[in-house]
């Protein structure tokens, strides 16, 4: 087998250096040593350097790193160094359960020293929950007031078509009248709903509705109804007036002749006045009234008359 060379030997030396298997004192001597030899001169404090040896300069070993000295270094090397991570191993873990210990203590201490936190804001989901709510209660207001506005509209409507309304007609719907409002209260009341602003709500609503409704009706009815209640009122005037007028001769015939001859000229000048009174009468609005009230005229005039003749009978 060749001996190695300087540069191999040295290159070997070195990676046993840096795997950890010789120290660096040692390092240093095998280097000196070998360099001594390349330069043929004695390395001074290396026992093969010492005259005094019985055995020659070339009986000496020589320090040859070859392969098998290599691979001992190198398990040398991978034993402590294999021995070096549990050492750090052990030392990491040791110090690990020391910063654990520390953070317990310290917790613990905090515990004790930490005075009242008071309680934390709202949630944001929260404080939007509240808001919905405001928005919604303020939304039932306003709809509550805008039904209180068109409930109120409606009733002033309503009234004012009835106060407008011909005295006859008003009477002659009254009852029916009356019956409707009842029975629109009676409709309208609910509970339908959770909140009492919400129920009062929908029940002035309802009672709006309906009483949009009844204006119209009224409005259809009242001239339909005044027709027919003015055509009945003025047949039943006109007969009376007749009536008026046949007992005023029947009476005025059963005064004594003496006693008719001196009234004769005063019965005829009444006639003709009476009819003159009536006719001018202010008309009114319809001539079916008009007529009404001119019939109305000759009976109460006709009966004043009658009770004066009645004075003159035996």
């Amino acid at each position: 087998m060749s001996k190695p060379s300087l540069t191999n030997e040295l290159t070997r030396l070195y990676e046993l250096l840096e795997k950890g298997a010789i120290t660096k004192e040692e390092y240093e001597e095998h280097k000196a040593l070998l360099l001594s030899k390349a330069r043929g001169t004695p390395f001074p404090d290396d026992e093969y350097s010492n005259p005094a040896q019985t055995k020659s300069a070339e009986e000496k070993p020589q320090i040859i790193i070859n392969q098998s000295t290599s691979a001992a270094a190198s398990s040398s090397a991978a034993a402590i160094a294999k021995n070096g991570g549990c050492l750090k191993t052990t030392l990491a873990a040791i110090g690990f359960l020391a910063v654990i210990a520390i953070l317990l203590q310290t917790c613990s201490d905090n515990e004790k020293t930490t005075p009242d936190i008071p309680a934390p804001e709202p949630a944001p989901q929260n404080i939007a929950n509240t808001d919905n709510q405001k928005t919604a209660q303020e939304n039932i207001q306003a709809l509550l007031q805008s039904a209180l506005q068109d409930n109120a509209a409606a009733n002033n409507e309503i009234n004012t078509v009835w106060t407008d309304m011909d005295a006859d007609v008003r009477n002659y719907l009254k009852p029916q009248q009356l019956t409707w409002n009842h029975e629109k209260k009676k409709q309208c009341q609910t509970n339908e709903y959770s909140t009492p602003e919400q129920n009062q709500i929908a029940y002035l609503n309802c009672e709006t509705n309906i009483t949009r409704t009844r204006i119209l009706e009224l409005q259809a009815q009242k001239n339909q109804i005044y027709t027919e209640i003015k055509e009945a009122q003025l047949q039943k005037v006109k007969q009376e007036a007749k009536d008026s007028l046949e007992t005023l001769h029947t009476t005025w015939d059963t005064i004594p002749e003496p006693i008719k001859d001196h009234l004769n000229s005063n019965f005829k000048n009444w006639t003709e006045s009476a009819n003159n009174e009536c006719d001018a009468a202010k008309p009114a609005d319809t001539q079916v009234q008009t007529d009404i009230n001119r019939y109305t005229c000759i009976t109460k005039l006709a009966k004043a008359k009658i009770k004066e003749l009645q004075g003159y009978k035996i």
